[in-house]
């Protein structure tokens, strides 16, 4: 009973187990959804943050147009171009170069867009580009996606929209232009001999259809359009989102917390089980020794119970025993006295042991005792059990054979049932049909009757007309034989001509196959109606070739000549391929060429103007093309426009403005390809006191990546060098001396100031 009680509680505790590990994997299953929602929830809230701060730093032309789409005014609005997309982060700078069009607005009409024009010219606000989307529609086919050069990606295809209908204006802004790696990349693929395309590298450097280049540099573009799909969410909005993260998040830490305690709880469990685990196998282990032991002990009280059988008792040796019992009895009765004096002093003594240490050993043996009587009892109990399972599977295992047996043969006398079934039905129909049939039969037998006398009488008239082919048959066979005799003799006349005709060739030709001589068909022997008129034709053609007394080494010249010629227009095509080769490699150095300089020019034009109109404040230049469709023939004009003066040429101007316009070319120059050393002989001899410290103070300004050597006579000029080298002569000898003028100025300063303070 103890131990039936220590299996059942065993059991509870491992009932009890397993539904802390179920409720376990139902809270891990809650918490890693819970987790799961609050990470969906904080992206969402730290988009929505980063709206409302990109919302904040816009414009105020974009806020003011979707304040009237959210008022309801002007519903049609999408917003900018660049929020309505989303690209990778690789492609940040490439898109954020080379789409000017991403700060445009998009709208769905053409409508929409003037009123938005108005509403902008009304208030005063400012100006905007607006993308009309129903004006998009044309650009439907050029969307599909195409076959690009060394398979770099288009631009278009890469962006990322959540409305479809927002592709179109994408098309319309970034068109056809494609990615590549590196500017070498580019500029193989943008000058495709076929096609130019517009190629705008990762580094944000744009090669355009033109041949022109720009971008690049270390001040690169990026951040005009995200990774994700803006969307439009109010502050309000974005609070109600953090706030149920913060509650979400508290859920999830309960959670966790939950599944903390719980597995704490586990492994407590975990611990007990165990522990009763193994008090179960020491008690299981106890019984099986003590029920081998139980079997040994049987085993010898049946073999001492027939060694007592086997002992049968002697009378003369009983009466020697007898005689010599009553003897040792004397003696046992004499050393008796003796021993219970001893027994009684050894009982005394045990009594007084037993009285010591009863305190100590009486707990010990009950609780023995009662152990080893809960042990028999739950061994008796398991033997049971095991003898009842035993027979229940027994019963179980031939119920079960019974059962599958039973439903076998119901089954097989359903199937039987189901067929006889069915064939009884057939048989039923064939029955029916032969009936119907016999019926049928009987009541067409007469005619059928009739029938047969006619066809016995037509049979008789077959018969006659057999006998008739019979005898025609072997008329027949007779002509055939004959016909067969004269093939025979036509098929030994073949063979003869056949013959002949195998020793006739024509003349070969040199380097030519020898041609076989042509053989007729049936049409065109057919067509041959007189074999005379052959013969005729033979004869004639004979005698015209005996009379043209043909040369036939001819036809070897002709041949040779022929060879020759098709060597020599072979040559002059490889010589014709090789021109165009290099005439295509010239044209493409020549493109090449002033796409360079074209692009240089107009960095050197634009950079002139700055120049100019910094060292002049408000004055003008330009370089202009004498020939803009050969620029190498005619050379370059040279135009000015002095401040508050028309435009002049170079040639025409005093000798300050010339010096101005002269030093503007030059830190142009310098721009566009920088030199690292300049030497300037008295460039501001011209100049006033006022242009002499711009031109100064401009020429430090590019020292920073060039060395100016100037020689100069103001001071204006030369006090702001960073090392002054001054030339004089005395006695007849010329001598220099080297300053730091600015060294020399502090020291001033300092001394102006000591005596300030005295």
């Amino acid at each position: 009973i103890y131990f039936s009680c220590k299996e059942i509680t065993l059991i509870e505790t491992l009932f009890h187990f397993s539904e802390k590990e179920n409720e376990l994997v139902k809270l891990g299953k809650e918490e890693m959804d819970a987790k799961n929602l609050v990470r969906e929830l904080r992206q969402k809230v730290e988009e929505a943050k980063s709206s409302l701060a990109i919302n904040r730093s816009r414009g105020k032309v974009l806020d003011a147009l979707l304040q009237q789409k959210k008022s309801g005014k002007i519903p049609g609005i999408y917003g900018r171009l660049g929020d309505l997309g989303a690209i990778d982060e690789k492609y940040d700078v490439a898109i954020s170069s080379s789409c000017g069009a991403l700060d445009y607005i998009v709208v769905d009409t053409i409508d929409t867009a003037q009123e938005c024009v108005n509403f902008l010219k009304s208030q005063g606000i400012g100006v905007a580009t607006f993308i009309a989307l129903d004006k998009m529609r044309v650009w439907e086919k050029s969307m599909n996606k195409i076959q690009t050069p060394e398979n770099t990606p288009r631009l278009f295809d890469v962006v990322k929209v959540k409305d479809e209908k927002i592709r179109h204006a994408f098309y319309f802004a970034l068109r056809d232009t494609v990615v590549a790696s590196n500017l070498d990349q580019a500029i193989r693929v943008a000058f495709q001999k076929d096609k130019r395309w517009r190629v705008v590298t990762l580094q944000g450097q744009i090669v355009e259809q033109s041949g022109t280049m720009s971008g690049g540099g270390h001040n690169v573009m990026k951040g005009r359009m995200g990774s994700s799909v803006m969307v439009e969410i109010s502050e309000e909005e974005a609070n109600k989102m953090e706030s149920q993260l913060q509650k979400d998040s508290i859920k999830a830490m309960q959670y966790q917390e939950e599944r903390v305690q719980l597995e704490e709880a586990i492994v407590k469990l975990r611990v007990c089980v165990q522990e009763m685990k193994n008090t179960l196998e020491k008690y299981t282990a106890s019984i099986q020794s003590l029920s081998e032991q139980e079997v040994h002990l049987k085993v010898q009280v049946k073999e001492l119970e027939a060694n007592v059988i086997a002992a049968a008792p002697d009378k003369n040796k009983q009466k020697q025993l007898e005689k010599n019992l009553n003897t040792l009895k004397k003696d046992y009765e004499s050393v008796a006295e003796k021993a219970s004096k001893v027994e009684h002093e050894v009982k005394r003594l045990h009594n007084l042991i037993i009285e010591i240490n009863n305190h100590k050993l009486k707990a010990q043996q009950d609780k023995l005792d009662k152990i080893n009587k809960e042990i028999d009892e739950c061994a008796s109990a398991i033997t049971k059990a095991h003898v009842a399972i035993k027979t229940a599977d027994r019963n179980l295992k031939k119920s079960e054979e019974s059962v599958l047996r039973t439903e076998k043969e119901i089954g097989d006398n359903e199937k039987e049932m189901k067929d006889l079934t069915e064939e009884l039905t057939t048989l039923e129909e064939k029955a029916t049909e032969v009936m119907n049939n016999c019926k049928q039969a009987e009541e067409s037998l007469p005619e059928v009757q009739e029938e047969h006398r006619n066809l016995l009488q037509e049979m008789k008239a077959i018969q006659e007309d057999e006998h008739a082919l019979q005898k025609e048959a072997l008329n027949i066979r007779l002509k055939i034989e004959q016909i067969d005799s004269h093939i025979g003799e036509h098929q030994s006349k073949i063979k003869y001509w056949q013959r002949e005709i195998s020793k006739i060739s024509l003349h070969p030709i040199e380097d030519k196959l020898v041609e076989e001589l042509p053989v007729l068909n049936q049409e065109e022997l057919e067509a041959i109606k007189d074999p005379d008129i052959l013969t005729n034709q033979i004869a004639l053609l004979e005698a015209q070739c005996h009379e043209m007394k043909p040369n036939l080494g001819a036809i070897a010249e002709y041949n040779k000549k022929e060879e020759l010629y098709l060597k020599r227009v072979a040559e002059l095509d490889e010589i014709t391929n090789e021109r165009d080769n290099f005439r295509r490699a010239y044209e493409d150095l020549r493109k090449q060429r002033l796409n360079e300089f074209m692009a240089g020019f107009n960095v050197i034009t634009n950079k002139l103007k700055e120049n100019y109109q910094m060292l002049t404040l408000g004055g003008d230049a330009e370089l202009e093309l004498v020939d803009s469709l050969d620029p190498f023939s005619e050379g370059i004009m040279f135009s000015v426009r002095p401040p508050k003066k028309s435009w002049k040429k170079i040639f025409n101007l005093s000798g300050g403005e010339k010096t101005l316009s002269s030093l503007a070319l030059v830190f142009a120059l310098h721009h566009y390809k920088p030199t690292p050393l300049y030497f300037m002989d008295e460039i501001d001899a011209a100049l006033d006191f006022k242009n002499v410290s711009i031109v100064a103070f401009y020429i430090y300004e590019q020292t920073k990546n060039a060395q100016f050597i100037i020689i100069s006579l103001r001071n204006n000029m030369f006090e702001i060098a960073d090392r002054l080298i001054g030339i004089y002569k005395t006695h007849n000898t010329t001598k220099s001396v080297a300053t730091n003028p600015k060294v020399i100025a502090s020291k001033g300063l300092a001394e102006l100031g000591s005596v300030g303070c005295c």
